[in-house]
C-alpha cells in the first residue's frame, strides 16, 4: 500500500477496533506525521479518506471528532496469532468458531500467521507489526513460543494454547493444554476387555503414546510409520500412502508370506484409517471380524465406515465455546476460568 493508505487503514482500524470511541479527538496531522515519521502531505491526505468515508468529521478549533456512524463499534481488538498450518481440520474449525464467538460477544478480531522456516527459524514480523495497533488481547494458538516470547515483551496480554502444562511468561494471563493422551486409559482397557493380545499402531509423522498404555494392561505393540510423499497432495496424500501400504502388505500374506493381520489396528491420524479401510474392504479383510479398529477422529470429520468405528474423538467446535467463554470473561473482567486441559473422549464403537 502506499504512504496514505497505511496510515488510513491504521486510523481506520483504531476506530473500528473502538480504541477510538465516538466524540474521541484523533491526534493532530502534525502529531501524525511526528508519530509516524512520515509527512504532514501523507497525513493530511489520510484524514481526507476518513472524513469521505464519514468516520470522522473535522472541526475547526477542535479537530477531528471521532463519529457514530450507526456501523458496528466494537469492545475492542483481539489478534488471534497462528502458524501456517492450514491442512489441518482441527486446528481450522477451532480457530473459526473460536473466531465467530468473540466477534459475536462484539471484540473486531484481527489474524496474523508466523511461518516457520526449514532452517528452524519463525518469521514474527507479521505479529510484530500488528503489535503497533492497539491490540486489547492476544491468543496464541497451537504451540508458538516464538509469538509467545514476542507478546511477553511487548506488554500486550495474552492467552496460549498448546501441548506444553503451563505458560510462565510475563504477559500470559491464561493457557489451555492439548493432551491427546487424555483417554489412552480408557482406550486401554477397552481392548483388554475385548481379549486383544497383540496391537499395531499406524501413523505418518510421529505417534500417540498408546503403546505403553496397552503395554501396562498386557497387549503387545509394534509401530508402523508409514511414508508419505513431500510431493503427495494433503490431506488426501496420506490416505493414498496408507492405502498402498496395506494392500502391498495384504497381498504378501495372500502369497503364504511373513506379515499377518494383528488382533487390533491403531490409527494415530483419520487419513490413514480412510486409506487403510480402503485397502481392507479391497482385499477382503472384515472388521472387526479379522481385525479390530480404532482411530484417531475429530467430530464432524470422522472417517466413513459402514459400522460405527470405535476412535479418540476431538470436539473442535465444543473445545472453542469453551475456550471462547474464558476469553470473554477475561475480556469484560468477570470471573471465568480457562479449561486446564482439552483433549479426546473415547468412543468405543463396532470395531473394537
Amino acid at each position: 500500500m502506499t504512504l496514505v493508505e497505511q496510515v488510513a487503514t491504521g486510523l481506520r482500524r483504531c476506530i473500528m477496533s473502538g480504541f477510538y470511541k465516538p466524540g474521541d479527538i484523533l491526534p493532530t496531522t502534525r502529531d501524525l506525521a511526528n508519530i509516524l515519521g512520515v509527512s504532514r502531505i501523507v497525513t493530511r491526505a489520510a484524514v481526507r479518506e476518513l472524513t469521505k468515508a464519514e468516520l470522522i468529521n473535522p472541526r475547526p478549533s477542535v479537530g477531528c471528532v471521532v463519529l457514530g456512524s450507526g456501523g458496528k463499534l466494537w469492545k475492542g481488538n483481539v489478534l488471534f496469532v497462528s502458524r501456517s498450518n492450514g491442512r489441518v481440520y482441527y486446528d481450522n474449525v477451532f480457530a473459526t468458531t473460536l473466531r465467530a464467538n468473540i466477534a459475536k460477544g462484539g471484540w473486531f478480531v484481527t489474524t496474523v500467521t508466523s511461518t516457520g522456516w526449514a532452517s528452524g527459524k519463525v518469521d514474527t514480523s507479521e505479529l510484530e507489526m500488528q503489535l503497533k495497533q492497539p491490540v486489547t488481547l492476544a491468543v496464541v494458538l497451537f504451540n508458538n513460543p516464538d509469538a509467545e516470547r514476542v507478546l511477553s515483551r511487548s506488554g500486550v496480554p495474552f492467552v496460549t494454547l498448546g501441548n506444553k502444562r503451563t505458560c510462565r511468561l510475563k504477559g500470559c494471563v491464561g493457557h489451555v493444554c492439548y493432551d491427546r493422551s487424555a483417554a489412552v486409559a480408557e482406550f486401554a482397557a477397552a481392548a483388554k476387555s475385548a481379549g486383544v493380545k497383540c496391537a499395531l499402531e499406524v501413523g505418518w509423522e510421529g505417534f500417540d503414546d498408546v503403546a505403553c498404555a496397552l503395554k501396562a494392561v498386557g497387549v503387545r505393540t509394534t509401530k508402523w510409520n508409514v511414508s508419505v510423499s513431500s510431493d503427495a497432495n494433503m490431506p488426501s496424500g496420506v490416505s493414498f500412502a496408507v492405502r498402498d501400504a496395506f494392500l502391498e502388505r495384504l497381498n504378501l500374506q495372500n502369497k503364504g508370506n511373513a506379515w499377518s493381520v494383528p488382533d487390533l489396528i491403531y490409527f494415530s491420524d483419520d487419513y490413514a484409517c480412510t486409506g487403510a479401510l480402503a485397502a481392507f474392504g479391497a482385499a477382503g479383510v472384515r472388521v472387526p471380524e479379522d481385525v479390530r479398529v480404532v482411530t484417531w477422529a475429530n467430530k464432524g470429520n470422522e472417517p466413513v465406515f459402514a459400522k460405527e468405528l470405535s476412535r479418540m474423538e476431538m470436539d473442535p467446535e465444543g473445545d472453542a465455546d469453551k475456550v471462547a467463554a474464558a476469553v470473554l470473561a477475561q475480556l469484560e473482567g468477570r470471573p471465568g476460568d480457562f479449561p486446564p486441559t482439552l483433549g479426546p473422549v473415547f468412543r468405543r464403537g463396532a470395531t473394537l
